[in-house]
């Protein structure tokens, strides 16, 4: 029996564009193909890395290319695709002979992960918030709107998405492309750690989110000095609230 768990209905399976195929004294595939196909393969990898971001898929799950086949309803070309971008991106883990695995969580990359964000998000919130007009602090008021609504109803993916995006209409005011690409490339590889933190916090009836107000007061101010301050901390707080759960965990393992 497969261990591979259905999608969430209200996530849509991927659907198999149309081949169409070439004229019959060519094996070539057509342009038309070829195009299909790696939009085939997109749509297949925007959805794996959907459900591993979210956490229906769990750290250590092992995949097998022919049952998420079945899963999206593809042949498997477009998910051996997928998985090779997976990996790219750092969200599993190719192995021979053993096949694929959504990554673990280890302490020593949310060491390395949490040193990298403290390095640049806070910039970013620096730059942001002294060049943010209203526009920017109406987006992330709207943001923080639909994060709180999320958190009241437990969605907890659904609140680490909407921080994320408020956080982007921040870093993106700061006018800097290149800083706010390297800060959104980190976000799949630390996105299963804040969900832990915010997990964490759920369950213990602890406020995961309250800086958020603060940063925002410190954006319609204009003050980069405190939204430095205020992402420095949250980020510091959180990398030891994280450590500490992995610390945990792991002595339960041994």
């Amino acid at each position: 029996m497969s261990d591979v768990p259905n999608p969430p209905p209200t996530k849509a399976a991927v659907t198999t564009a149309p081949f169409v195929p070439g004229p019959a004294h060519t094996p070539t595939p057509t342009l038309q193909h070829r195009v299909s196909s790696s939009l085939l393969a997109n749509q297949v990898y925007e959805a794996l890395r959907g459900w591993i971001a979210h956490g229906d898929w769990q750290p250590g799950k092992q995949l097998r290319i022919r049952e998420v086949a079945a899963m999206v309803g593809t042949s498997d070309m477009p998910v051996r695709e997928a998985f090779r971008r997976l990996e790219e991106a750092g969200l599993i883990v190719i192995e021979p002979y053993k096949g694929a695995t959504v990554r673990v969580l280890s302490i020593d990359e949310l060491e390395h992960v949490y040193d990298v964000r403290i390095m640049l998000e806070p910039e970013s919130a620096r730059q942001g918030a002294l060049r943010a007009g209203a526009d920017v602090v109406t987006t992330m008021q709207h943001h923080w709107q639909l994060l709180q609504a999320a958190s009241e109803r437990g969605d907890i993916a659904e609140a680490v998405t909407q921080d994320e995006h408020l956080l982007n209409a921040l870093y993106s005011a700061g006018d800097n492309d290149v800083l706010a690409k390297l800060v959104r490339s980190l976000w799949d590889t630390c996105r299963p750690y804040k969900n832990l933190w915010v997990a964490n916090a759920v369950e213990q009836g602890l406020s995961t989110w309250s800086h958020v107000t603060h940063l925002i007061d410190a954006v319609q101010a204009n003050d980069g000095d405190g939204a430095f301050r205020i992402l420095d901390r949250t980020y510091r707080d959180a990398r030891a609230t994280v450590r500490q759960l992995l610390d945990t965990q792991s002595g339960r393992n041994q």
